[in-house]
């Protein structure tokens, strides 16, 4: 089937079937909560969009930009500390998240100056080297009064004006709200000349220079925009759950957070990270239960991390593109069934 408009080509969706479901998959995302009143689903669910948040921060820096990372908890850690101590100055809960993530993208840009000169595993411990260099920031006194130490840090509630969003169906349509703006702008923003540059940079940043790109400036940028998103979803965790500590963003959240921009497909930035961090956030919590269902007690937590281990092995040596490539295979085949061969 061809367009016979070029604004159809351009279009951000393009099928009427993509619109009927996307339409179809927000009605059930809001819905969700009423459908299935679960405080516990309602925290899952929350949790996936925060994480998803710095999910695509990374895959836009990595997948689309080339440029890779380790340190997206870290600036998750100072987007939940510093929008925390904005509202406790007085400024409104919806305003300090963004407010938080313009700062620590700052701390971003600080962090991406080497990226001009160094490449692949050598900006990987760069990067590395800025997560251990916070995590160990934020632990010491001198930043009791940021971060609290070694205490939990309590967030005010959330709220909209005279609106209390602190908790139940309004904390959780305001977290999704808030996540799925930053999605479609980050989707339009790839399909963007930016998006364009950073594609440009990845396949080859000598070639994308040539041409006109300014490397400089959009590799320091995909670190910017990178951390800001890292830093509001670490701030709509912290408004959530309302009480952080150090200890709530790790190198361990670093390494969730790469391991759901790889499953859920390196590139894919919105709908890859999305699937992602289900993936990484929802699998773990469904062994759990599971492991709890049968009666294994004691052991759980670590039964638990060996087979989420062996099944992030497995899928990946299945499919290495990601979960988005796979359900492209899948309609594929649905859509040419029972034909074998597919393109």
């Amino acid at each position: 089937m061809f367009f016979e408009r070029y604004e159809k080509v351009l279009a951000f969706i393009k099928w009427p079937i993509h619109k009927i479901g996307l339409a179809a998959g927000l009605l059930l995302i809001y819905a969700l909560p009423l459908v299935a009143p679960s405080e516990y689903l309602v925290r899952v669910v929350i949790w996936i969009a925060a994480w998803a948040l710095a999910a695509a921060g990374l895959n836009l820096l990595f997948g689309l930009a080339g440029q890779i990372s380790l340190a997206q908890g870290a600036f998750m850690a100072l987007g939940a500390f510093t929008s925390i101590y904005l509202a406790k100055l007085g400024i409104p809960p919806l305003l300090a998240m963004p407010l938080a993530g313009v700062l620590v993208s700052l701390a971003g840009l600080v962090f991406g100056l080497p990226s001009l000169r160094l490449k692949e595993l050598y900006l990987l411990i760069t990067t590395l080297g800025a997560q251990f260099f916070f995590d160990w920031l934020l632990r010491t006194e001198k930043m009791a009064w940021f971060s609290g130490g070694a205490y939990a840090v309590y967030a005010p509630p959330l709220s909209l004006g005279p609106l209390d969003l602190s908790s139940g169906y309004p904390l959780y349509a305001a977290v999704i709200t808030i996540t799925i703006l930053h999605l479609a702008a980050l989707a339009n923003l790839g399909r963007s000349y930016i998006g364009r540059a950073f594609k440009a940079i990845r396949d080859r940043d000598v070639a994308a220079e040539i041409i006109g790109v300014n490397v400089f400036k959009y590799k320091l940028l995909a670190f910017v925009a990178s951390a800001y998103l890292a830093a509001v979803g670490g701030a709509l965790w912290a408004f959530a759950v309302r009480s952080v500590s150090v200890e709530s963003f790790t190198f361990l959240t670093s390494l969730e957070v790469f391991a759901a921009v790889l499953i859920g497909g390196l590139g894919r930035v919105v709908w890859g990270s999305v699937l992602g961090a289900a993936f990484v956030v929802g699998v773990p919590e469904a062994i759990k239960i599971v492991l709890a269902g049968v009666g294994i007690r004691g052991l759980e937590i670590a039964l638990r991390d060996v087979i989420f281990g062996a099944i992030i092995l497995a899928f990946l040596l299945t499919e290495p593109l990601g979960i988005v490539e796979l359900m492209k295979k899948v309609k594929e085949r649905l859509r040419l069934f029972p034909f074998r061969y597919f393109s």
